[in-house]
């Protein structure tokens, strides 16, 4: 069952942005087939989030979560997490694919944007989440991240 859980502050973001739950997509685009894969593998789900555009003329985009409440548990991570995803508006990343720059210039904006912590937890949590799986890409990637991050922080 989809929830519209917020509405975001269009001052803060320069956009119409809603945060929906969905657990059934993002089940459906991560290849879980149920939720107890997130607790067999000790996935933290703040981490699996989307971003899609809206048809709807009064929202811009959408950002989908699997468990709201959960999501705004630690507000630097959603702070985080919610900068990252305005992000892939100018760094898109399609379905199914990867994209490295895309993905290092939307942790740059949560950054700059004042939420380094948030996106040290974040990058932590998915790191935690590969090596869980046993994911050599997505360590790969989120080792690559990291490093970006911490060259964001010499400057």
């Amino acid at each position: 069952m989809i929830c519209l859980c917020e509405v975001l502050k269009e001052e803060t973001y320069h956009e119409r942005i809603a945060i929906i739950e969905d657990k059934q997509e993002i089940m459906r685009t991560f290849g879980l087939e149920n939720e107890q894969w997130l607790r067999l593998w000790n996935i933290d789900n703040r981490i699996l989030t989307l971003c899609f555009s809206s048809l709807d003329p009064e929202i811009d985009r959408f950002i989908v979560v699997y468990d709201y409440s959960l999501f705004c548990k630690d507000q630097d991570i959603k702070q985080a997490i919610i900068w990252h995803e305005i992000g892939h508006a100018q760094y898109p990343v399609l379905e199914g694919k990867i994209d490295l720059h895309s993905e290092t210039k939307c942790d740059e904006l949560a950054f700059t944007k004042g939420y380094k912590s948030g996106l040290e937890k974040f990058l932590r949590l998915t790191y935690k989440m590969a090596r869980t799986l046993n994911n050599q890409l997505l360590l790969s990637m989120t080792k690559e991240r990291m490093k970006a991050l911490n060259l964001l922080y010499k400057y």
